[in-house]
């Protein structure tokens, strides 16, 4: 309206206050019809109905405001309209005017239908990783669980005074998987002890130590990351290390959080006859297939991820930026 009214009142006031009714009132009107109307019903239905009502829409208000424009004209020269006035640039000018606003309302629509297709992409990816998420809880390994309760059994009846800790130990187990892992970041630490206690209940499968080593330094202590991103890496290698049976299996697992990267290492023995193709190595299992779409979620272009097998080795080097994590959200 300050637009218009500058430009009419270099004529007059009067022309001031009469251009910025008229126009601001013009496009106003289209804007609105549009915005609460036309474009909810007609936009993403039939575009060709849209248009064509929109070019009725535009040539009733032109019509309008040109007889309104004519209607002034005769008042201030005091006399009948002329008779034979010339329409063509009032009518360009008062459409141009028009169409402006008509592409004003369908630019808002479209800004806010990609904000809404963004804010509810995001929200499915939330819940993708919190499905993710759930999904990985509840798959805790029932073997280990009951590898666990019998050993803690066998433990009870033959009076080591040991089997106390060792239920405390599990009971924590359950309570990080189950409750602890709610949380949207986790300590590394809780996830360091997870993986202690699991390597502990792993140990008691065989009479004589397994060859198995877990090296890990942290230099923040309160350094968060996404839960349970590396116990399916580790579950997975003392699955196929076969390393009770196997006499040459070995479990190796190194955790270094220095700065804002977290390096992560495994390698573990993988016998003959557990061998499958590369090519599948990197699908195989749900729960590393969740963890790698976890990344791709949580740390994209954060984080760098190999998994290989040679001869009889498995190896995953996993690699996190985890700087900022604190404000991220699952």
């Amino acid at each position: 309206m300050l637009v218009y009214f500058a430009v009419g009142v270099q004529l007059s006031y009067v022309k001031g206050f009469y251009f910025a009714f008229l126009f601001s009132t013009m496009q106003l009107t289209v804007y609105q019809v549009n915005r609460r109307k036309l474009i909810p019903l007609l936009f993403e239905q039939n575009r060709q109905r849209f248009y064509f009502v929109n070019i009725i829409l535009v040539l009733g208000i032109c019509l309008a405001s040109l007889l309104i424009d004519r209607q002034i004209t005769a008042l201030e020269e005091n006399s009948a309209p002329r008779t034979n006035p010339s329409i063509i640039f009032p009518l360009f000018l008062h459409s141009i005017l028009c169409l402006v606003a008509l592409w004003v309302s369908i630019t808002e629509y479209l800004t806010d239908k990609e904000e809404q297709s963004k804010t509810k992409i995001e929200e499915l990816i939330r819940d993708k990783a919190v499905s993710d998420l759930k999904f990985l809880k509840m798959q805790i390994n029932p073997h280990f669980l009951f590898n666990a309760l019998n050993n803690i059994y066998t433990m009870s009846y033959i009076g080591d005074k040991s089997a106390h800790e060792k239920i405390a130990r599990l009971s924590d187990m359950l309570r990080y998987v189950l409750y602890e892992c709610e949380s949207e970041l986790i300590p590394l630490i809780k996830e360091i002890e997870y993986i202690e206690s699991y390597i502990d209940f792993q140990q008691l499968k065989t009479e004589e130590p397994q060859n198995i080593s877990f090296h890990y330094q942290v230099e923040k202590e309160n350094c968060l990351v996404a839960p349970m991103l590396l116990i399916p890496f580790v579950e997975n290698a003392f699955k196929h290390s076969k390393i009770e049976k196997f006499k040459g299996g070995f479990v190796n697992i190194s955790l270094i959080q220095s700065k804002d990267k977290l390096i992560f290492e495994l390698k573990n023995s993988y016998p003959i006859e557990e061998h499958v193709p590369r090519s599948t190595i990197k699908s195989s299992g749900i729960g590393i297939k969740n963890v790698e779409n976890r990344l791709k979620l949580l740390y994209p272009g954060k984080h760098h991820m190999n998994i290989e097998s040679s001869g009889n080795i498995y190896r995953v080097n996993m690699e996190l930026d985890i700087n900022g994590t604190s404000r991220k959200k699952i």
